[in-house]
């Protein structure tokens, strides 16, 4: 053997902690199949609570497992506030940006900013799935989830537990979604909303059935009370005499 080959083969050691982690991401996947397949279409929303806290487990495990995602692509702030109105060609970052427009202000306004480098410029957060959420949509992402998690080794490269990592978020989602009560009052805009019992048919929903009595109440002048004197006030507020003396 070379000198390089033996080089090479001594170059990559396990990173602290993986063999521990990586156990526990097995350790709680391995059960998520048998309960899952124990549920229908129609099934209770508390029945999806275990399967969405072991989810949620194991996201964090291989969330720990993948390198530090950056919700905002700076490599100074990486958890900082995202600015809702980056320029094109700038960054995520609210504080860099202020920093840059602060810039600009000094230069008289003038164009020339410093834009970001392209390694700043990174997948931001975990993936949220679009509705609908089913029991069909579920299955179909803990199947990818088991796919991968087959082949994950103490040398798998990072790319391959930051692809399990947003896989189990997308599940974690879904069954959260699932676990959350049925929108039994049928109204999209507030759908965990109480039912308004004295409400007509098809408006159950009790914050909108409250916007429209409101709305429906005719317009009245308020009512404009005597001023009272501060010191009148005061012997109104007052309930016993004082005694004399």
């Amino acid at each position: 053997m070379s000198p390089q080959d033996q080089h090479g083969s001594r170059g990559y050691s396990v990173p602290t902690g993986r063999p521990y982690a990586l156990k526990e991401l097995q350790a709680s996947l391995g059960s998520l199949g048998d309960h899952l397949r124990e549920l229908y279409d129609g099934a209770h929303p508390a029945e999806y609570d275990g399967i969405a806290d072991a989810l949620y487990v194991a996201f964090q495990t291989a969330g720990g497992l993948a390198p530090a995602k950056s919700y905002t692509g700076c490599s100074e702030h990486p958890n900082g506030a995202l600015d809702p109105e980056a320029p094109d060609g700038w960054g995520r970052c609210l504080i860099c940006n202020d920093r840059r427009r602060l810039g600009l202000r000094g230069r008289g306004g003038r164009a020339g900013a410093p834009t970001p480098p392209a390694g700043e410029q990174r997948r931001l957060g975990y993936p949220v799935p679009d509705p609908p959420y089913t029991l069909t949509v579920l299955r179909t992402c803990l199947r990818t989830v088991e796919d991968q998690r087959f082949h994950l080794s103490l040398s798998s490269p990072a790319e391959d537990f930051v692809r399990i990592a947003d896989d189990l978020h997308r599940a974690f989602i879904v069954a959260r979604e699932l676990s959350r009560p049925r929108n039994a009052s049928g109204c999209s805009e507030h759908p965990g909303a109480p039912i308004d019992p004295d409400a007509p048919p098809g408006e159950a929903c009790i914050f909108c059935a409250g916007r429209k009595r409101r709305a429906q109440r005719s317009a009245q002048t308020p009512e404009m009370l005597p001023r009272i004197r501060r010191g009148e006030r005061r012997q109104l507020q007052r309930r016993f005499e004082r005694p004399p003396g």
